[in-house]
Formats: structure tokens, C-alpha cells, sequence
């Protein structure tokens, strides 16, 4: 009896899970990635780009020969770029 209905809120899980949809969380990491984008590329080519909590300017840190980030001088916008 136990196992039945524990075998039955399982299968209603997995149903549910199979049916989720993730077209907003895409779009939401898609937009993202293209801010971000948006935002190394203003800042390599040398335009004024500002922290949107401090509001401070971004400016390239080269870390060492691995990576370089993009960040305000607090750290509260920080992107890590591989280099290669």
C-alpha cells in the first residue's frame, strides 16, 4: 500500500518535471550572456561603461595569463574571462 502510493507521487513528479518549460530561463540566460557581451566589448574598446549598483566605471584587471576580469572597484560587477 505504502509503496503504491509513494510509486504514485513519483510518477506525478516525474510528469511534472518532464513538463517544464524552459524557454524563460534560456531567454533569461540568453540575455545575459548578451549583456555581458555588450558590456566587455564597451569596455575594450575604451567607452565609459558604469557599475549598475555603485555606479562606478569598469575597467579591465589582468589577473594573470589564464584570465582577466571586468570590474568595478568595489567588485560588485565582476566578469571572468578566460584568455586564450
Amino acid at each position: 500500500m505504502i509503496k503504491n502510493v509513494l510509486f504514485e507521487q513519483i510518477s506525478k513528479i516525474v510528469i511534472i518535471m518532464t513538463n517544464i518549460d524552459f524557454s524563460s530561463l534560456n531567454k533569461n540566460a540568453s540575455n545575459s550572456f548578451n549583456h555581458q557581451r555588450n558590456q566587455i566589448k564597451k569596455v575594450l574598446r575604451g567607452d565609459s561603461v558604469l557599475c549598475e549598483q555603485c555606479k562606478q566605471p569598469l575597467t579591465l584587471i589582468a589577473s594573470d595569463k589564464a584570465q582577466a576580469q571586468i570590474g568595478c572597484v568595489k567588485q560588485c560587477t565582476l566578469i571572468n574571462m578566460d584568455i586564450d
